[in-house]
């Protein structure tokens, strides 16, 4: 029997690399911390109201209610704003 060209050539199936096709997706530089120091985070941190924050707050309501009043003994105390 004759041989015969294959008159309709089958299609070439491109085939993808799947680790490449997402590996734009994957690679991220990444920023290492420093192991060598302590550092510790606060659990609650908004909860936590510290010392120095109370404080500062206290201060900011004298003045404020000084300023209202009139009282010249606590606004000298207060920072002018």
């Amino acid at each position: 029997m004759k041989k015969r060209k294959n008159q309709q050539p089958t299609p070439e199936i491109v085939l993808q690399n799947p680790v490449a096709k997402f590996a734009h997706q994957f690679n991220k530089a990444h920023v290492f911390q420093d192991k060598t120091q302590y550092r510790r985070n606060a659990k609650h941190r908004k909860q936590e109201a510290s010392a120095t924050s109370f404080l500062r707050l206290f201060a900011e309501a004298a003045c404020t209610v000084a300023g209202l009043v009139g009282a010249s003994s606590v606004t000298a105390l207060c920072s002018p704003q």
